[in-house]
């Protein structure tokens, strides 16, 4: 039998699903700490991975805005999706401590390589911590250019504001996630935005 949903839940998906980006934040801010209390337990306290499996819920709930007239709860629809990243994440990392571990068993001389990857991760970690700390529109604008790969065109067509407005939104968040290594990391400026746009490890 279905659940219904609450009334204001319903409209805030209808409102959603018409590109109201209000309706997007008073999701956000209802749901946030929720889910970041759901996703704790499984995480053994790694902060760092609860807010970038909740980043790519939230930035995934606002592409797929036209699609949600089947969710019935959208507190359970969240939480499935927040699941479901977070194994995926949990997957992906297990997989690459798979295969460092046999690198290292084959190649015992592989040292100094397996360090550099270690620092380059201890980086990628840093950029995540200076991403989570945007504000969110930002934050979506500069995931979907930079992790994603939209084009700046492509992004002002599917957020509906114009390019100049991306373009400045995304030049401040590189701005602030480059100064953030720099000062977090111990690296040099210059090839703090290089790291971004790695795979990470």
């Amino acid at each position: 039998m279905p659940i219904n949903q609450p009334y204001d839940e319903r409209e805030l998906l209808l409102r959603l699903e018409a590109d109201d980006k209000s309706a997007f934040d008073t999701i956000y801010y209802r749901y946030e700490q929720k889910l970041k209390l759901y996703l704790s337990p499984f995480t053994g306290g790694d902060s760092n991975l609860v807010d970038t499996v909740l980043q790519d819920v939230f930035v995934k709930l606002w592409l797929k805005r036209k699609e949600l007239g089947g969710v019935a709860v959208l507190e359970y629809y969240l939480q499935r999706m927040a699941k479901n990243r977070l194994l995926d994440h949990l997957k992906l990392r297990d997989i690459r401590e798979k295969h460092a571990r046999t690198y290292a068993d084959l190649q015992t001389d592989a040292g100094d390589h397996i360090s550099e990857q270690l620092q380059l991760k201890e980086y990628l970690n840093i950029a995540r911590e200076g991403i989570a700390r945007l504000p969110l529109r930002r934050r979506i604008i500069f995931s979907m250019n930079v992790l994603e790969g939209w084009s700046i065109d492509e992004i002002a067509t599917q957020l509906q504001v114009s390019k100049d407005v991306v373009k400045k939104q995304l030049q401040l968040a590189k701005t602030f996630v480059r100064d953030y290594i720099s000062k977090n990391g111990d690296l040099p400026g210059a090839i703090c935005l290089a790291i971004l746009l790695l795979p990470a490890f």
